[in-house]
Order: C-alpha cells, then sequence, then structure tokens
C-alpha cells in the first residue's frame, strides 16, 4: 500500500486560496493601463505590433497648423512652415460659424503615424474601472469610448485587446505573486 501525505496539498491549496485576487487584478490593471496608453497614444501600435495607420493630409493641416497660408514667406525658409507656434501662427478660420476665429494650435509633430491623440482628452481619461471579478481599463466618458470602437472599426484592426508584450506582463505579474506566496 501506497501512503500519501495529503498535508502537503493543503498548504499549496490554503496559500492559494490567501492570494488577494482584488490586489492582483488592480495591480495587473495598472501596469496594464501604462503600456495601452504608451502603445497607443504615444507609439500609435495596434494590438498586433502594426501601426495603427497613416494620418490624411487634411488632418496633418488640423494636427500640425500647417494651413495653406501659414507658411514663412520671407527669410531662409520661405515656404516651410514653424515647429512651434504661437497664437495666431496657425491663421483664422475661413468658414463655419468660428469665421475670423484663431485655430487652435496641438503642437503635434509632422509624423503621419495615427497615435489616436489631438487634443490630449483621450489619454487623460484612461483609467481603471472595477468590474464584476476585478478591474479593467476603459474611459469614463462615453464619447472617448465611442472614438475607441470608432477607431477600431475605422482602421480595421484591433487596437484595445492585449498585445503579446502586454500578456506576458501580466504573466510575469501572476508569476510574482506565485513565487511571493511559495516563499
Amino acid at each position: 500500500m501506497i501512503s500519501i501525505n495529503i498535508s502537503g496539498f493543503e498548504d499549496v491549496r490554503n496559500k492559494i486560496m490567501s492570494i488577494d485576487t482584488d490586489k492582483i487584478c488592480y495591480d495587473i490593471a495598472s501596469s496594464l493601463k501604462a503600456e495601452i496608453k504608451k502603445r497607443v497614444h504615444v507609439r500609435g501600435e495596434a494590438s498586433d505590433g502594426s501601426k495603427i495607420g497613416q494620418y490624411s493630409d487634411a488632418y496633418m493641416k488640423v494636427r500640425t497648423g500647417n494651413y495653406p497660408g501659414t507658411a514663412l514667406k520671407r527669410g531662409a525658409n520661405v515656404g516651410k512652415f514653424r515647429e512651434t507656434k504661437k497664437a495666431g501662427q496657425a491663421g483664422v478660420f475661413t468658414r463655419g460659424p468660428r469665421k475670423g476665429q484663431l485655430r487652435p494650435i496641438y503642437n503635434r509633430t509632422n509624423d503621419r503615424s495615427v497615435i489616436l491623440s489631438l487634443t490630449s482628452q483621450m489619454e487623460r481619461d484612461i483609467t481603471i474601472i472595477k468590474v464584476e471579478n476585478g478591474y479593467g481599463i476603459g474611459y469614463t466618458n462615453e464619447f472617448n469610448y465611442q472614438k475607441a470602437i470608432w477607431n477600431e472599426e475605422r482602421y480595421g484592426k484591433p487596437i484595445w485587446i492585449l498585445s503579446d508584450y502586454e500578456n506576458k506582463k501580466v504573466q510575469e505579474i501572476v508569476s510574482e505573486y506565485v513565487n511571493d506566496i511559495n516563499n
């Protein structure tokens, strides 16, 4: 007859039961929020690691403030646009309800890579949200949530699911917790 010592299994079960799942879920969400924010709003990468997309000529005018008629008119850089602008250097609205008002300056670069940021509203709003079985990452503003969904549809690729790197980060955090309870 073989004797099996069940107390070792009970010790492991008790250690696993002692894990604070709320804390681990929060730590994962907190870490991933920073990663997703950097990936989407700084590097402009979709979940698969590819670029989200390229901005159009029309949008680049808004993004950079380089509208026709705002290029330098004299000096060594004739025809080029200013890299940094002051009020009024992006010109004024020529049509619509804001006609004659100064165009806003967003101080964005000439890089055409889509980073889903113009006013920084979306990246300021991305947050950790308590859900039924833990925590998620999302937007508190319904309009930003709708923009997130619309951008996935517009660019035809997953942007908001976890990337391979982000999934590995989850595994690393869980492994650290498991190692901590075993030591």
